[in-house]
């Protein structure tokens, strides 16, 4: 992939790789991982079963309620089933 940069964004670019003592191509790599992180959790925001569902798990976190990796697996995999 190729990647063409207005200079001074790749100024800055090299500026911030020197800083934090990584490769430009590490920066850029963590810069898009930070930006898609940010655009999953938004998408995340947005929506209101999933926030629902994020609730009722803390809910039941804090009432003491734990389950198996399998258990859990088991309920993403019915929920997408019922929302596809």
């Amino acid at each position: 992939m190729t990647l063409r940069l207005p200079s001074d964004i790749e100024a800055e670019l090299r500026a911030a790789a020197e800083e934090d003592r990584r490769s430009v191509q590490q920066t850029v790599l963590l810069a898009i991982e930070s930006y898609l992180a940010r655009r999953e959790t938004a998408e995340v925001k947005a929506d209101a079963d999933t926030l629902r569902a994020l609730a009722e798990a803390r809910e039941q976190v804090s009432r003491g309620e734990a389950y198996s990796t399998e258990e859990i697996r088991a309920a993403l995999n019915e929920r997408r089933t019922r929302s596809a």
